[in-house]
């Protein structure tokens, strides 16, 4: 649950099984086979790197560092959680910083797993974007509906329903970058902003959340630094 980070593997197709390639914020892990990485088969961990955790009253940072000398791969980076004084926001501030000696080239992406008072997406919750949604591949028109900027669920998801796919639409600035998810049912709502431009976009829920994870390229040559912040806003509705 909650706002979980998860980065695109470095490394992966010039490594030959027993050797390794990197996931930021995991470590070094051993590739076993030929065949193709497969996000949801865990790796061994060959290197969990050295991890520092800073907490204080408003705020927890996150600090990892890796070395991985074998894939060419290397990194420092920091994750800090933040409450906003005064408001009912949360602020996260990442930096990533290649020591290695191959430059950084991936994504990251937030799983926004969205669960509010204990439930999943209902009858009227909405997921609202500053552009015309867009897609490939529809949903369900019984579970969900693309309704311009938004996508309005028809129903309360149960049991194995699940609304799942791409979303397009958007442009090539940071002002887009912007999503909303409210509940009718619940009273309650959450913002996301972030201030990179979208890679990519996708919405996927079942019963138990809506995850809307936005995809941002991190692109990092040796000894340069890249920042992004997402932010975090919760509301209830009149």
């Amino acid at each position: 649950m909650g706002p979980a980070d998860e980065f695109r593997p470095l490394g992966y197709d010039a490594a030959k099984p027993g050797g390794t390639f990197v996931k930021i914020g995991v470590g070094a892990l051993k590739r076993t086979d030929e065949k193709a990485y497969d996000a949801f088969r865990l790796y061994p961990i060959a290197d969990h790197g050295k991890w520092t955790v800073k907490a204080k009253g408003d705020s927890i940072e996150i600090i990892q560092i890796l070395s991985d000398g074998s894939s060419g791969y290397g990194y420092e980076y920091r994750k800090t959680l933040r409450l906003v004084k005064g408001k009912s926001e949360m602020e996260l501030a990442h930096s990533l910083k290649n020591t290695g000696t191959n430059a950084i080239e991936t994504q990251v992406y937030n799983h926004n797993f969205l669960i509010i008072d204990g439930k999943g997406p209902q009858a009227g919750t909405a997921v609202m974007l500053p552009f015309a949604v867009s897609t490939a591949r529809k949903p369900n028109p019984e579970f969900a509906a693309i309704e311009g900027s938004k996508v309005v669920y028809q129903k309360t998801l149960a049991v194995e329903d699940v609304v799942s796919f791409p979303i397009i639409g958007f442009g090539d600035t940071a002002s887009d970058h912007e999503i909303r998810v409210e509940s009718s049912a619940l009273k309650a709502g959450m913002s996301v902003r972030g201030d990179k431009p979208l890679k990519s976009i996708n919405l996927w829920s079942i019963r138990s959340n809506v995850s809307v994870e936005p995809f941002v390229t991190v692109s990092i040559a040796p000894g340069k630094e890249f920042r992004w912040t997402s932010s975090y806003r919760y509301y209830s509705i009149p």
